[in-house]
């Protein structure tokens, strides 16, 4: 998976901050082992939302799913830094950055 950041996009923006406090998201599974995370509201910090790699149950992904929410950009720049961190240094050295692109 590709997690594209744009400098330019406030979107963008906010959802690194919320991937910033991902130690206070809750995790879980679906039935058929997908992963998924709840993820607190910025504004109403005690309503949380589902949210996968995929999907969120947010009001901005209800109503524009021609594009992913904050919720969704999060939990995927969260993802794809956790399993680069979990691969061993050498190999992580090797590797060319094809998980994160930044667009200025």
């Amino acid at each position: 998976m590709t997690v594209t950041i744009n400098a330019d996009d406030p979107r963008t923006i906010r959802a690194i901050e919320i991937a910033s406090e991902a130690d206070y998201w809750l995790s879980g599974r679906t039935r058929d082992g997908r992963q998924l995370f709840g993820v607190p509201s910025q504004r109403e910090p005690s309503r949380y939302y589902i949210v996968s790699s995929s999907s969120c149950d947010c009001p901005d992904f209800r109503n524009h799913q021609d594009s992913v929410c904050k919720h969704v950009l999060a939990v995927r720049l969260f993802t794809e830094l956790a399993r680069a961190e979990q691969q061993p240094s050498s190999t992580r050295a090797r590797q060319t950055r094809r998980h994160l692109t930044l667009i200025s």
